[in-house]
C-alpha cells in the first residue's frame, strides 16, 4: 500500500471537497451560535438548513475516518494472509518430507520382508499407509 497519499486525481478531489464541506460546516456552527439571540422563526429556519448541512458534513467525516480504518484493516489482512501462506508452505514441506520418509520405509520393509517372512505383515501395512506412486 502506498500510505495516506491519494493515488489519483479523483481521490484528491474527493478529499478537497470533504475538507471544504467540513470547513463550511465549522463556519455554519459559528454562524448558528450568532443566531442564539434571534427570533424563533429565524432560529427554526436556520436549524432546518443546519440539519441538512450537518448530514453532509458527517458523511464527509465518516469517509475520512472510515477510509483510515479500512486501510488499517486491509494492511492487517494482508499481513495475516502472508503469515498464513508462509505457514502453509512450511506444512507443505513437512508433509512432502514425511511422504518421502514413508516411501523409503515402505521400500525398506519390502526388501527386509523378502529375507524375513515375519515382516510381511509390517510390509503390507506400510504399503497401505504409503502406496507406491
Amino acid at each position: 500500500m502506498t500510505g495516506d497519499k491519494p493515488t489519483n486525481g479523483r481521490d484528491r478531489a474527493t478529499i478537497w471537497i470533504g475538507v471544504a464541506v467540513l470547513m463550511g460546516f465549522a463556519v455554519l456552527v459559528v454562524y448558528m451560535f450568532s443566531l442564539l439571540t434571534s427570533s424563533e422563526t429565524t432560529w427554526n429556519r436556520a436549524l432546518y438548513l443546519f440539519a441538512g448541512v450537518e448530514a453532509i458534513a458527517f458523511a464527509a467525516a465518516g469517509y475520512f475516518f472510515g477510509r483510515e480504518v479500512n486501510r488499517q484493516r486491509a494492511e492487517s489482512a494482508e499481513w495475516r494472509a502472508g503469515q498464513a501462506e508462509q505457514q502453509r508452505q512450511q506444512w507443505s514441506e513437512r508433509a512432502l518430507e514425511a511422504e518421502t520418509k514413508g516411501q523409503s520405509l515402505r521400500a525398506a520393509l519390502w526388501v527386509k520382508a523378502t529375507e524375513h517372512p515375519e515382516l510381511a505383515e509390517m510390509a503390507r501395512l506400510s504399503e497401505a499407509l504409503f502406496p507406491q506412486k
